[in-house]
């Protein structure tokens, strides 16, 4: 099993927009947590559905705490990995990979939305990548 280079550039560009969409909508919660721009504030009656303590689905801050932390730090910490420590960058790769699907599942379970599937179709194939990746590296 190989990874070639356009598989790699692939992945490298997915945790780099997932990255850096994921830091951007999570900051823009955070700050605008009770009137957020771009109909982000629409999500807070919905946010009444999930199985969290009251606090959290309040407003728009812990959410968007979440999704910085789960889905921007993980894939921005892989995208800084690539150019110095390819090994490294794969595995944060994969790990960002499993948490979107988690996100994701977890999202369409309570919150359905097109936006939850195509995501959780781009976290299928960033996992599948960075697996590939993986293992290609060993078996070098």
């Amino acid at each position: 099993m190989t990874c070639d280079r356009k598989q790699e550039i692939a992945l490298r560009i997915i945790c780099a927009l997932n990255g850096a969409c994921a830091a951007i909508f999570g900051m823009i919660m955070m700050i605008w947590a009770d009137d957020a721009p771009m109909g982000l504030s629409d999500l807070v009656p919905a946010l009444q559905a999930l199985p969290l303590p009251g606090f959290m689905i309040e407003n728009l801050f812990w959410p968007g705490l979440a999704l910085l932390l789960v889905n921007g730090i993980a894939n921005i910490v892989a995208t800084a990995l690539f150019s110095s420590r390819k090994a490294a960058a794969c595995a944060w790769a994969l790990a960002a990979g499993i948490l979107l699907i988690g996100w994701c599942a977890f999202e369409m379970l309570y919150l359905p939305n097109v936006a939850s599937v195509f995501y959780l179709v781009i976290g299928i194939a960033q996992t599948a990548l960075a697996a590939k990746a993986m293992a290609a590296r060993t078996a070098r």
